[in-house]
């Protein structure tokens, strides 16, 4: 039903060092999930899919964990299905799925606290669990995050 993702470790990119980060491919897309620190104190999560000289990125701040997979949707169609959430008791960890379409690259879902409704639509059916997830606390630590 869905594809493994890959976890890579010591990944030297442009805007900053990644410790750790996900990568798998998506019917022809290359999607890379990875934790990034800007700054002294900072980091910023990124999902990348890239389709050639094509790409979409979306960055996020203030979430706990981050993971991906390729899934198929109920009628077939692979789909890049991502997971962005906070990891405190009211956290919304059964929403805040992303989705894109890994043959034009469009977002056909971002995060939000109460869209489960709208992935299972988009499914056909409910989101499987993504079971691999970077942990954002780990991955600070990991880059040498000072603590705020």
């Amino acid at each position: 039903m869905y594809r493994e993702i890959v976890l890579a470790a010591s990944f030297l990119i442009p805007t900053g060092l990644a410790q750790a980060e996900q990568v798998f491919s998506c019917s022809g897309a290359e999607v890379r999930i990875e934790v990034v620190k800007t700054g002294e104190y900072s980091v910023v999560s990124v999902v990348t899919a890239r389709r050639g000289d094509e790409s979409t990125v979306f960055r996020y701040t203030d979430i706990d964990y981050i993971g991906g997979i390729c899934t198929e949707s109920a009628v077939g169609k692979e789909l890049i299905l991502y997971q962005a959430h906070c990891g405190g008791s009211g956290c919304k960890d059964l929403d805040n799925w992303g989705i894109i379409d890994p043959e034009d690259l469009r977002a056909l879902l971002v995060p939000s606290d109460s869209n489960r409704s709208k992935a299972t639509a988009i499914l056909g059916q409910e989101p499987p669990r993504i079971d691999h997830k970077l942990s954002i606390e780990r991955e600070k630590a990991d880059l040498g995050v000072k603590p705020i």
